[in-house]
């Protein structure tokens, strides 16, 4: 099976998982409800909210319960929203539009293609079976190999794609193992992928495509930004203390299953045969995505990440290293859509005074300690992502937690972090990442483990995150 076919049919079985968790069986029922919510705050005068404010708020409740329910695809509600916001005469066609150009979009952009000949060339299999085969001498070390390989990989690939690409070792090595399904080991092994995954892609701008968005909000309202060293400098710790964590629970769920990795050794050690030589394009694509990691450390705040990630893609056409063809095939296209209209949005509610507006309605709940208005925020961040997308979480909540870090003095890129680390930590539910998702549709793991052994880390990660927020941050120049 090709890496098409693996990600077609990820795609799926994400897509099923999605279907049966609806919330409306008929989704007439809920268009009415979509239309009803934008009329409802459409023409029901709210207090505090000028006419052009109140119609970017329309649009807003309108998309927040599209995204919460996938009541049609992100990128269908991303293109109501283009349409919405100059039709409803929030902000005109003009802004809506050059909002939708802003550089995070192209960032994101750069970002994807670049992992096509990452995952084409052979490069990302390669490593993988080197560290599974190395690390696999027990039980305990293949799972730690299987958590350590699944995070360091989406510290520079898309989440997904390292899923989507670790998904086939991961089975066969379970297959071969001899683990049953819905047993300790396969259940491990297949959690340390999707835990590994969804940890990791936090320590890097690489990782997923919400941290991008962030911060083409963040620069939108505040003018701020996050350079790609601070990012991890900021994150790092967060993601250092989960693994072991995690690592520690597997450990729990994998010891009630003994099973012998000699068959599975071998297997290794086959595959790692037929791969042969290291090739040409895997050695020039490694050394176009080192050059680019480097020059994102170094160059990002002066030539722009966005910048940078394209010129990482033109290399990999001048070098011959990846294929317009394969890369049409690789990425999502429509994602792209979906992260310009949500910055379109977040624009929208500040320029217009929405978000201000909502922020003095939620002032009146009394809550006078900037500290509890963090901590609040990031634990509605970390639940609305169980729920829907992590970006769409990001979309939806971003714009008034800035909001709220205004009007309490929190620094605005504290904030952003507060609302997009734990967005993309979400451990409980299969329909809140596709790396969980994954984890379910081999057959090994039931949804219910998922829960009963994601709730624990959902806790740990708002723990250790607010812990590391008071006292980390100011130490490396951030007040949190």
């Amino acid at each position: 099976m090709g890496l098409k076919q693996y990600f077609g049919f990820i795609s799926e079985r994400f897509s099923a998982l999605l279907q049966r968790s609806q919330l409306f069986q008929h989704r007439w029922i809920g268009y009415i409800i979509a239309v009803a919510i934008y009329l409802t705050l459409f023409l029901i005068p709210l207090p505090g909210f000028e006419p052009s404010a109140q119609r970017a708020f329309a649009v807003f409740g309108l998309a927040a319960f599209s995204w919460g329910t996938t009541l049609l695809p992100l990128p269908v509600t991303a293109i109501i929203i283009l349409f919405l916001l100059p039709f409803s005469g929030a902000i005109s066609a003009q802004e809506t539009y050059a909002y939708f150009g802003n550089r995070a979009v192209f960032f994101i952009l750069g970002a994807f293609i670049l992992a096509s000949p990452i995952m084409r060339s052979g490069l990302s299999t390669r490593i993988a079976l080197a560290v599974v085969t190395r690390f696999g001498n027990s039980q305990r070390q293949i799972l730690g190999s299987i958590l350590g390989l699944s995070a360091l990989m989406s510290c520079f690939i898309s989440a997904h794609a390292v899923a989507a690409m670790l998904f086939p070792i991961v089975l066969e090595v379970v297959r071969a193992a001899g683990a049953k399904p819905g047993k300790g080991f396969g259940v491990a092994a297949f959690l340390s992928l999707a835990w590994g995954v969804v940890i990791g892609s936090n320590t890097t701008l690489l990782g997923g495509a919400r941290g991008p968005l962030a911060l083409g909000i963040l620069q939108n309202t505040t003018g701020q930004t996050i350079s790609f060293a601070q990012w991890t400098l900021f994150v790092a710790p967060v993601v250092l203390v989960l693994l072991p964590v995690a690592f520690f629970v597997l450990q729990g769920v994998g010891q009630t299953e003994e099973v012998s990795l000699s068959t599975a050794r071998r297997f290794l050690e086959k595959r790692n045969q037929q791969l042969g030589e290291i090739s040409r394009r895997e050695i020039v694509t490694a050394g176009i995505l080192l050059l680019t990691i480097l020059l994102w450390m170094t160059l990002g705040d002066r030539w722009g990440l966005d910048v940078i990630a394209l010129l990482g893609v033109i290399l990999t056409f001048i070098l011959g290293v990846a294929n317009w063809g394969e890369v049409e095939e690789d990425v999502n296209w429509g994602i792209f859509i979906m992260y310009g209209s949500a910055i379109a949005l977040s624009a929208a509610l500040n320029d217009t005074g929405a978000a201000s507006a909502l922020t003095q309605l939620l002032l009146g709940f009394g809550i006078e300690s900037p500290l509890l208005i963090f901590a609040a925020v990031t634990i509605i961040a970390l639940a609305m992502t169980e729920f829907m997308s992590n970006s769409a979480a990001v979309a939806v909540i971003l714009p008034v937690a800035l909001a709220l870090a205004e009007k309490y003095g929190i620094e605005p890129r504290a904030m952003t972090l507060g609302v997009v680390i734990p967005a993309g930590l979400g451990f409980m539910l299969p329909v809140s990442t596709p790396a969980l998702a994954i984890a379910v549709s081999s057959g090994y793991v039931r949804p219910l483990a998922v829960l009963r052994w994601g709730v624990w880390l959902d806790i740990i990660s708002i723990v250790v995150f607010l812990g590391l927020s008071q006292f980390y941050w100011p130490l490396v120049g951030l007040r949190g």
